[in-house]
């Protein structure tokens, strides 16, 4: 039993297809192709909790530009994820992508998803912490 990552690059493509696949191709698509897909789900569920959090629970708190700045990042981090893995199926089917993101969207997609959470924890902190500058900010 093969424990790596399943290859995949179809064997049937012609060589020119091949050629494409494997000069382009990320050293291991599988395991990117299974993070853009994570990261996606993750962002989806995320962008849902600040947005819910935001106007429930926390919604006297943070202002609404505020649930807007943070939800911004995430939803670009996700929306780069389903890019990602679009490319890394374009690429494995033989065909170029149009832009090819994937090998910058493994970079983009923490660093903004990060900043997102991140922003929206400090809103929410800041408002706990300094009232008087958070109700400036509102």
């Amino acid at each position: 039993m093969d424990d790596g990552p399943p290859t995949l690059v179809r064997a049937d493509l012609p060589d020119a297809a091949a050629d494409l696949a494997t000069r382009v191709r990320l050293p291991e698509p599988a395991l990117a192709y299974d993070y853009f897909k994570s990261m996606a789900s993750v962002s989806v569920a995320t962008l849902g909790g600040i947005l819910t959090l935001g106007e429930t629970v926390f919604g006297a708190r943070l202002a609404p530009w505020q649930m807007g700045v943070a939800a911004l990042p995430v939803a670009i981090s996700g929306l780069l994820a389903i890019q990602g893995k679009t490319d890394i199926m374009q690429l494995c089917q033989g065909l170029k992508p149009p832009l090819n993101s994937s090998r910058i969207a493994l970079r983009l997609v923490p660093s903004l998803y990060g900043l997102g959470l991140g922003m929206f924890l400090a809103f929410l902190a800041l408002s706990y912490l300094a009232p008087g500058i958070a109700a400036d900010l509102r």
